[in-house]
């Protein structure tokens, strides 16, 4: 698996490598893409090894908080891939976790007494209810509702831990991109949800929007600035060369 940074992200990686702050990675990914960016400016490739704690066939958008975990919409937990909001299709295996988390936001109502809440609110008044109570408190009342949020929500995934960890990691199995069955077209990049990560080996990408490797002077250059870092290192000439190398390692890995 590997992760698209820039140089700065090279040394934040390094940093929280071995910890349980999480990151997004990759299996799959087009070249123009490590040569743009995700959320950086893109140029370098980190291989990694790591515990995957969430796979997707397609960029899910997790968040991450201060704390280090990493956060997903409902809708990418229950939309299936194909959605044009990609999700990891569980759907079909967590039918009622919808009304359990539900329960949970009106439990919390509750508690905080905004009223004569009780099971069977619709979900529009429900999301109504709960956008008031995060505009009308603050400080530490917002902190302990935040805590039994998070606390609610832990029981929650406990109870249904079998096919959360099969909708979770199935994809780690695949490691492999399907076309659309309309446009024939791919993701651009599939997503990893990643941490107790280690750094196997740097790569910075050339071509057309990065550094001329093929010049000589370039190329020593950027080894002398990455091999400071202390890891194996490889410069590309060439971008689709470098995802060529990417997947044929992907391929590779035993789980």
């Amino acid at each position: 698996m590997a992760h698209v940074t820039d140089f700065d992200g090279v040394h934040k990686l390094k940093k929280i490598q071995g910890g349980k702050k999480s990151i997004s990675a990759f299996y799959n990914i087009e070249d123009h893409v490590i040569q743009s960016g995700i959320r950086t400016q893109g140029g370098y490739v980190v291989e990694l090894e790591g515990d995957v704690l969430a796979a997707a066939p397609d960029d899910i958008s997790s968040q991450p908080d201060k704390t280090g975990r990493r956060w997903l919409t409902f809708s990418s937990l229950m939309n299936p891939p194909t959605a044009s909001d990609p999700g990891l299709n569980g759907g079909s295996k967590l039918k009622k976790i919808e009304k359990d988390l539900e329960n949970l936001l009106v439990e919390i109502l509750v508690k905080n007494d905004l009223g004569p809440y009780k099971k069977g609110l619709t979900t529009k008044e429900l999301n109504k209810a709960w956008s008031y109570l995060g505009k009308s408190t603050g400080g530490k009342e917002k902190s302990v509702i935040i805590k039994d949020y998070i606390d609610g929500l832990e029981k929650i995934m406990k109870k249904y831990a079998k096919p959360l960890k099969s909708i979770f990691t199935d994809y780690t199995k695949k490691r492999t991109l399907d076309p659309d069955e309309d446009s024939g077209d791919t993701a651009m990049w599939d997503e990893l949800v990643v941490n107790n990560f280690k750094i196997q080996k740097i790569h910075a990408a050339g071509g057309y929007l990065g550094p001329d490797f093929y010049d000589d002077e370039v190329r020593d250059r950027h080894s002398k600035i990455l091999s400071k870092l202390g890891f194996p290192f490889e410069l590309w000439e060439d971008a689709g060369d470098l995802v060529d190398y990417i997947t044929r390692t992907v391929q590779k890995i035993k789980i």
